[in-house]
């Protein structure tokens, strides 16, 4: 079982980096700046520089790309009652928000 959920928190992780640079190509495509624009733009001064800026968004897509991916893969266990997988998966979820939440603040101060 453990090793199913590392497994899939670690595609979780993978494709929340995907969609976070998926989502950023389509907001600078949109936007017609011109040019790639990895994060928001007040971000890099929120946290320090641009480096800081893209590493702190990459956390955060993973962070929620795998708690997103685990909560599924609890909500799917077919062996599991109906209480138990709502429960498994909620927790997951929750895990992965707070998680993501945790990085957001820790970065901010």
């Amino acid at each position: 079982m453990l090793k199913n959920i590392v497994k899939s928190s670690l595609i979780g992780a993978s494709v929340g980096i995907a969609l976070g640079y998926l989502a950023a190509i389509v907001v600078s495509y949109q936007l017609r700046l011109g040019y790639f624009m990895a994060t928001l733009a007040a971000l890099p001064e929120r946290v320090g520089g641009e480096m800081n800026a893209v590493l702190f968004q990459t956390a955060i897509c993973a962070l929620l790309g795998a708690g997103v991916n685990v909560a599924c893969k609890m909500a799917g266990q077919k062996t599991w009652t109906p209480r138990k997988r709502a429960l498994w998966a909620s927790v997951s979820l929750a895990v992965g928000v707070m998680a993501s939440a945790g990085v957001v603040i820790g970065m901010m101060k």
